[in-house]
């Protein structure tokens, strides 16, 4: 006759059991002790995560880094301000050919002189054509010359320094105690006369030299005639100090 089972598992199932699961825990103790690549584990992770349309989001440790921006800039290249001294010769000439087509114009070309530098353009004209001997009124007749050289200033964007210059013949007045005043008041008058006719003041200066630079010498009355004058140097940039 068959012998019945017993009810319930077998007892080697148990023994199986406890050895499974100390297995286990030692695997797993293994794993935890074990150098885990924690950026290639995240990667794997997040790969996976992606398949299954996860949303990633990085975190703790490994922050999402801010992408790097190229910014691409265009380089301009401006024309250089600086103008050598050829060019400023060619526009030295320029302006002298501007000044004496408009001072011809008023009939009176002859009597002034032009001449143009590196730095700009210089009109010498005769004092007695401005002035009487010995005064700082500006005649009458001087007013056609004058005109011409405020519409110079009005039509081109110059700058003008009027320069008044004397014989070495001493003065002594109670207006006028030295060649210094007298050349002086004379490049003022002419400035007066200028701004009255619509010149810009910024753009105008005078400036008196007395007897201090001749162009001739002052042995003769001849010599002496021709240093009394009137100057107007004409540049494109503020003048400082005369022009060669």
């Amino acid at each position: 006759m068959a012998r019945k089972p017993k009810k319930g598992l077998p007892p080697w199932m148990a023994t199986f059991a406890d050895l499974s699961t100390l297995l286990l825990t030692f695997f797993v103790l293994l794993l935890t002790f074990a150098n885990l690549d924690l950026k290639k584990f995240y990667d794997m992770l997040g790969s996976v995560q992606k398949a299954f349309g996860v949303e990633v989001r990085q975190r703790g440790e490994y922050q999402p880094v801010k992408p790097k921006v190229v910014v691409r800039t265009r380089t301009v290249f401006r024309p250089s301000r600086i103008v050598t001294p050829s060019q400023q010769s060619i526009q030295s000439a320029e302006m002298a050919r501007q000044i004496k087509k408009l001072v011809e114009a008023s009939g009176l070309g002859r009597a002034v002189e032009i001449t143009s530098g590196s730095r700009g353009v210089r009109m010498r004209v005769k004092g007695h054509l401005l002035f009487e001997p010995g005064q700082a009124e500006i005649k009458r007749s001087a007013a056609r010359l004058l005109n011409s050289v405020a519409a110079v200033m009005r039509k081109y964007k110059f700058y003008l320094t009027v320069e008044g210059h004397t014989d070495n013949q001493p003065i002594r007045t109670a207006r006028f105690p030295s060649n210094w005043e007298l050349s002086a008041a004379r490049a003022a008058a002419v400035l007066r006369y200028l701004v009255k006719k619509g010149v810009p003041a910024a753009r105008v200066s005078a400036v008196g030299y007395a007897d201090n630079y001749p162009i001739a010498s002052n042995a003769t009355e001849a010599g002496r005639r021709k240093n009394r004058r009137v100057e107007f140097v004409f540049t494109r940039e503020p003048l400082r100090q005369s022009v060669d």
